[in-house]
């Protein structure tokens, strides 16, 4: 983010994330823009703090990045990696 202070716990706070996993699993896989929109989303999390990338493991994003390697999306791909 180029926010000097981004608003990440605010958004933790929300409950969004558990949400953000669950577009970028298996279910929705007929939507990769979805799937495209919430890795960015959890990416922006996760390049916060330690304790920001910690609560995006622990909502289980991972095994569903690695998945979304072989997406046929391209874009998707690339933003998992970036997530990762």
């Amino acid at each position: 983010s180029i926010e000097r202070d981004p608003p990440i716990t605010d958004v933790i706070q929300t409950g969004i994330v558990p949400r953000l996993v669950e577009f970028i699993s298996d279910e929705f896989d007929d939507y990769p823009r979805l799937q495209f929109e919430a890795a960015w989303s959890l990416t922006n999390i996760a390049s916060g703090t330690a304790d920001h990338t910690s609560f995006v493991i622990r909502n289980g994003a991972i095994p569903h990045l690695v998945r979304l390697l072989k997406s046929p999306s391209t874009d998707v791909q690339e933003q998992s990696i970036w997530c990762l």
